[in-house]
């Protein structure tokens, strides 16, 4: 059941209608027909999945009461520890099994030993890296005093499902979720009409950009070893274009849903193409993923280092650039993996990571090199040319994203060095026009939450409207075969 889907609009409509109008009266009554909607929105993509996410989110309700009930810090210290293992091997089952099989059946083969182990017949559900990491942050905050352990079994399973977010987030955490399962929510119309027009915008990015941006993309990298250096071009731009419009796309009506049913669901996005530097766009492009990183794992990996290295220096090295290095590395690494089970996906975790320690390493120099210059660092054209530095990076290194492997993305990529390059790709002009019109009215509402928030709010209100239903009429144009959202797969 696609966000996009008319079933959707039909759960949706029965939702708001039960949720607002019947069951208002009661916090209790609103939570758990909340959690039935939200089971049985992910029992329909498949309902065997449904025992899974049962099993890890009372797994993780039991071992937080008893992580707060111990006062023995080495039986806390086992729960927690319990606690890791159950989710985070979970997902080394289902999603990295058989490509850590894979690896090392080809590094025992390389030996010259016959081996008898086998990959498994493993079918991945959906949203688990994303509920996965939900149900880690609740163990983590609660083993760290950071977070009350709920009692309420029907509030615990909600938080870990909560329908909105469960298939591709944002990964909202408990300490933020579960305070707003908790406390009664009071109908909002501003409020409502405001996620309304969330939702609108982010079915826009998917239907009209995302999915026409997906057709060239698809026959594109499909037969790349056919294709010029400029069309190379153009499909990788494409997907630039495409992966932001899905995701951001998926995270805008989230968010929307999340502000019709009451609740506050995170920003994930904040602009990032519009970025001067890498490290902004890493602050802006799927934030609720990368803050999730940075407070899991590197900042206890960056600690834990700095606690085991007393010198200022460390083999010549400074201490706090080691200590940064390390860190940036091993979450970058994880980042990739995270994605999916593929070396892809590495090589692009690793891709970032090394741009992110590149730009750590610049920035005095540069400092220093626009003082000699007495350039502002706020120079519109200096501006201008790190926006475009930091896109083609982030465009260059999609490719390693959207490739099937790593062959494909190298021969991908050396196809663009040829003087095929040169040429005029071929685009439909209504794509082009539908692209460009697409980042500017983002550009223009840069400043608020999602592009249309309050961009035409001043405007007369037939005028208003006339935008409104000129978006819808463009959805319906242009609506198509349902395509799933890419972040599914992970």
């Amino acid at each position: 059941m696609l966000f996009t889907s008319i079933p959707f609009v039909v759960f949706l409509f029965v939702i708001f209608i039960l949720y607002w109008f019947v069951l208002n009266r009661n916090l209790k009554v609103q939570n758990f027909f909340l959690l039935v909607s939200s089971y049985f929105f992910y029992g329909w993509w498949d309902w065997r999945f449904l025992f899974l996410l049962f099993f890890i989110s009372v797994s993780n309700y039991i071992i937080a009461i008893l992580i707060q009930k111990k006062d023995q810090n080495s039986h806390r210290k086992f729960l927690f520890i319990l606690g890791l293992i159950i989710n985070i091997g979970t997902l080394v089952i289902f999603k990295y099994f058989n490509f850590f099989a894979d690896g090392l059946i080809h590094l025992i083969s390389l030996s010259g030993i016959k081996t008898s182990l086998k990959t498994l017949n493993i079918i991945l559900p959906i949203g688990i890296s994303f509920y996965i990491f939900i149900s880690l942050s609740y163990i983590i905050d609660v083993y760290q005093h950071k977070l009350i352990a709920v009692r309420n079994l029907f509030d615990a399973l909600l938080t870990f499902s909560f329908f909105p977010i469960i298939l591709a987030g944002p990964i909202q955490r408990p300490i933020s979720l579960l305070p707003q399962i908790q406390t009664r929510r009071i109908f909002n119309y501003s409020h409502a009409t405001d996620g309304l027009r969330q939702i609108l915008w982010g079915v826009f990015m998917k239907i009209v950009i995302a999915d026409r941006c997906a057709v060239n993309v698809n026959a594109i990298f499909s037969d790349s070893s056919t294709q010029l250096g400029s069309t190379l071009i153009l499909g990788i731009f494409l997907f630039t274009v495409q992966i932001y419009a899905d995701f951001a796309g998926y995270s805008n009506i989230a968010i929307g849903l999340g502000k019709l049913l009451g609740f506050n669901i995170m920003q994930n996005f904040a602009y990032p193409y519009f970025s001067r530097d890498i490290r902004a766009f890493w602050k802006r492009w799927n934030i609720s993923l990368t803050s999730w990183f940075r407070d899991y794992v590197f900042l206890p990996i960056a600690y834990s280092v700095s606690r085991n290295i007393k010198s200022e220096r460390f083999y010549l090295i400074k201490t706090e650039f080691l200590i940064y290095a390390i860190g940036l590395s091993v979450t970058w690494v994880l980042t990739g993996l995270w994605h999916g089970a593929n070396y892809t996906f590495i090589i692009w975790g690793a891709i970032q990571g090394f741009f992110l320690l590149i730009f750590h390493i610049t920035i005095k120099p540069k400092k220093r090199l626009l003082k000699r210059l007495n350039l502002n660092n706020n120079n519109v054209i200096l501006i201008f040319i790190e926006t475009i530095a930091t896109f083609i990076i982030i465009m260059f290194s999609w490719t390693f994203f959207r490739a099937d492997n790593i062959g494909h993305a190298l021969s991908y990529i050396s196809g663009i060095f040829s003087m095929s390059s040169f040429t005029i790709p071929v685009i439909n002009p209504i794509t082009t026009f539908l692209i460009v019109a697409f980042f500017v009215i983002e550009y223009l509402g840069r400043d608020q939450e999602y592009a249309i928030a309050r961009l035409w709010m001043n405007w007369y209100k037939p005028i208003r409207w006339a935008m409104y239903y000129t978006i819808i009429f463009i959805i319906i144009y242009f609506m198509g075969e349902e395509q799933q959202f890419i972040y599914f797969q992970f």
